[in-house]
């Protein structure tokens, strides 16, 4: 059986907090390469390089603002169609004005994000492991202990 590609989501976030967060989210989907930008500039270097499969852009970002870096990551070779998702608390941005797929609201809920995750980038959560049918190991006889352990 091979292994899946793994595919790569570039998140947009100056916040350390809120990037550690979409990090221990997207620990859940082992499948996806999560990368990290925290300016727009760092963002457009990091998109020419990876070919993400999915846009997350916050929209303070300390050198842009969000929906601006979303027009100049349309003009690199391979970002022209990427979905793309506004991650951010002003839950009035108007996504449809600027190219934004959708928005999600800060702050984030795990269930929601991953959710959405799964529907727009294919994933799906890993069913969890199979126990044997038989024991792998059989339990020892403790009675010859039994004299030892009083």
């Amino acid at each position: 059986m091979s292994v899946p590609a793994r595919r790569t989501v570039l998140y947009v976030e100056d916040h350390p907090v809120n990037a550690l967060l979409m990090a221990a989210i997207l620990e859940r989907r082992p499948e996806l390469d999560l990368h990290i930008a925290a300016t727009g500039d760092e963002a457009l270097r990091l998109a020419a390089s990876l070919q993400p499969v999915l846009l997350l852009l916050d929209l303070g970002l300390p050198d842009c603002h969000g929906s601006r870096l979303l027009g100049l990551l349309r003009a690199l070779p391979g970002c022209e169609t990427v979905p793309a998702v506004a991650v951010t608390a002003d839950a009035y941005f108007a996504i449809e004005d600027w190219g934004f797929l959708e928005l999600w609201p800060k702050p984030l809920q795990v269930d929601d994000v991953l959710a959405r995750l799964d529907a727009l980038v294919g994933t799906a959560p890993s069913p969890p492991p199979r126990l044997p049918d038989e024991p792998f190991m059989q339990t020892p006889d403790l009675a010859p202990l039994a004299p030892h352990c009083r």
